[in-house]
């Protein structure tokens, strides 16, 4: 087979491909990030590249201009390697540019932390965790005193511990000998307590270590990280970015297709363990001055498809009915069977799923929001590149998954983009001149437009009457933002034209872009009802609604009732409480009891399977109008 070589500037990366590779694949090849939404499956079109040079085929697509393509822009998705080729990617820093919702950066968040940890201890959940550092200075072989090193260490541990039965692995026992000495028989020891034994991590010649633990929040689109001292439970350095697996497809569905492929599963996982949170950590330790071997416990977690690409499981039977996942409560590994670069004889827990779309990350919400502790009826939403409902109190919980798709993070939206530098995050609109105001994530030139903008912009277009209740644009004349797109055969409503743009590219939002939302909206509210129809309530019985994710951090309440996305209950009773997956995994860091709570959680948690409930589909065909059809359910928008 005839190969070619693709050059990718700025980078200067250079790659080998057979002919009639794609420029994705290409990418993919040559360890450069494309972002690809769809997969791959040129339906984002997200994935330009500008060609400057060379031989490719390329199919027509609606996304792009007649202009684009004369100046050489490209699908990378859609254009085949013909001959030796130059490509300028036209975004470069795509990847770290994500704003991603931690727990660190500012006093708010902070408190959020401390919340979470009040609620532990008010409900009898101590804070203290089973890793220790100790100092045992051994007696010196004689030949009188001549026993093996490890029984050696066992004598001291009995006096000072009661260790009862003492464990170690083999790349312990390697450097014990070296270890005892240069330390002269002076020794520091990582010690792991379980139920009825210690496990001894590590040994060194060090008198003042100190040992850090991982938590790890792995979501779909982004992964955000902190290392915190295990004796303290100071959080002492945090680094997010990204999810790198994003190249291979916006949300889990896309994902899992791409891991039945070959090699897929191993590429996966790779990219989020190698890739992402290796680098992670990385960063971290580079910020804290220690040193990785450090860090001796990890806690994760994730949604169930997520967990199962990141220990390299495989995924492709949570999407085909019955829907069964590998695992649900997954044993603990060390961090050595999955090349993680900590201490490899760390354990790894990750925290247990409920049923094949709702995980680990959820369960972890829920124990940092404390409504399992609660009489009260609560609403826990986490709206990210996935919808997860859970609905209940400290009695019984009912879950599902909204097939939502990546809408409230700009996937299939033509100008859509996740939350980054320049993306559009509020709107108003005129209602007289439909003129809009904007707002843009660090003030600078808009790029495209995020979740919460996308609410804002479609609940400002149904309020000033630009559409109407099925989301169609009405065809008002005299009127230059509102305009027929020949290319992709719909209406549509101009936001941004090119002069005021980042891209020099017009951002509008069209009809097949707002037909997409509303299914997403649909999807999130039907499953709502049926949540609570399953348990005989209505919207008045919720008495708290806890919103998490990253769109909640700038979700305007108000915008988010009038097209139908939430309950149209008393506005007090809505809370944001951020990154609670990661909250949730620091919790489970520093306190053991904390995990076993995580896994009662679970345990407590009744799923519901969507697409087996025949009274869903109905209500999701409902929920897909603006507000919805039954307008009773949403007074304050039929008043308007």
């Amino acid at each position: 087979m005839q190969t070619y070589s693709v050059c990718f500037k700025p980078l200067g990366k250079t790659v080998e491909v057979e002919k009639g590779t794609s420029l994705m694949d290409a990418a993919r090849k040559a360890g450069v990030f494309i972002d690809a939404p769809c997969g791959g499956k040129g339906q984002c079109g997200k994935c330009r590249v500008k060609v400057l040079g060379g031989e490719n085929r390329y199919q027509p697509s609606h996304l792009l201009t007649q202009k684009e393509l004369k100046q050489g822009i490209r699908l990378a998705c859609l254009t085949e390697v013909e001959g030796d080729m130059t490509v300028e990617l036209m975004q470069t820093d795509t990847i770290n540019d994500i704003i991603v919702e931690d727990i660190t950066s500012d006093f708010g968040k902070q408190a959020r932390v401390n919340r979470a940890i009040k609620i532990l201890e008010k409900s009898g959940i101590k804070i203290q965790n089973s890793f220790d550092i100790i100092r045992v200075k051994l007696n010196q072989p004689s030949l009188d005193d001549n026993i093996p090193d490890f029984e050696r260490i066992l004598r001291e541990l009995k006096l000072m511990v009661k260790p009862g039965e003492l464990s170690c692995s083999v790349e312990v026992f390697r450097k014990m000998p070296r270890v005892i000495r240069e330390a002269g028989f002076d020794v520091s020891l990582v010690l792991h307590k379980d139920e009825k034994a210690y496990e001894i991590l590590d040994i060194t010649t060090q008198k003042s270590k100190k040992i850090y633990g991982l938590c790890v929040d792995i979501g779909t689109t982004t992964v955000a990280s902190c290392l915190v001292g295990l004796s303290t439970g100071e959080i002492e350095a945090s680094a997010s970015c990204g999810n790198l697996q994003m190249q291979y497809g916006g949300d889990v569905i896309s994902r899992i297709i791409y891991s039945t492929k070959p090699g897929g599963l191993e590429k996966l996982h790779r990219a989020i363990v190698h890739d992402t949170v290796n680098k992670l950590i990385k960063q971290m330790v580079d910020k804290r001055g220690c040193n990785p071997e450090d860090i001796v416990c990890s806690v994760f977690a994730g949604n169930t498809t997520m967990a199962h690409l990141f220990l390299g499981i495989p995924a492709e039977n949570i999407r085909l009915e019955p829907y069964i996942p590998a695992f649900r409560n997954f044993p603990v590994i060390k961090a050595k069977d999955i090349a993680l670069h900590i201490n490899p004889n760390a354990p790894v827990y990750m925290l247990p799923n409920v049923a094949s779309y709702v995980g680990g990350d959820i369960v972890s919400g829920v124990l940092a929001s404390g409504f399992w502790n609660s009489d009260e009826i609560t609403l826990f939403m986490d709206l990210g590149t996935n919808g997860e409902l859970v609905l209940g109190n400290r009695e019984w919980m009912v879950a599902c998954a909204c097939s939502a798709g990546p809408a409230f993070e700009g996937g299939d939206i033509s100008c859509g983009m996740r939350a980054a530098p320049g993306a559009i995050e509020e709107v108003r609109i005129d209602t007289k001149t439909f003129i809009p105001s904007i707002k843009t994530i660090g003030n600078t030139r808009p790029r495209g437009i995020c979740g919460s903008g996308i609410i804002d912009l479609i609940a400002g277009m149904f309020l000033s009457g630009i559409i109407d209740r099925k989301g169609k644009i009405r065809q008002i004349t005299r009127n230059r933002r509102i305009r027929f797109n020949h290319t992709a055969g719909c209406w549509e409503y101009l936001l941004v034209p090119a002069e005021g743009t980042a891209h020099g590219r017009d951002i509008v939002i069209n009809e097949i872009d707002i037909d997409n939302f509303l299914r997403a909206k649909g999807a999130v509210y039907s499953g709502i009802k049926t949540l609570l129809n399953s348990v005989g309530l209505d919207g008045g019985d919720i008495k708290k609604v806890i919103i998490a994710g990253g769109i909640g951090q700038n979700l305007d309440i108000e915008s988010a009732i009038k097209i139908g996305l939430l309950p149209d209950i008393d506005r007090g009773k809505f809370e944001f409480i951020g990154n609670s997956s990661l909250t949730g995994a620091y919790l489970c860091l520093i306190s053991d009891k904390a995990r076993q709570k995580a896994g009662q959680i679970a345990d407590l948690m009744t799923y519901i399977e969507l697409s087996a409930d025949p009274a869903y589909m109905e209500e999701f065909v409902s929920a897909c109008f603006l507000p919805h059809t039954d307008m009773s359910l949403f007074p304050s928008a039929s008043a308007i």
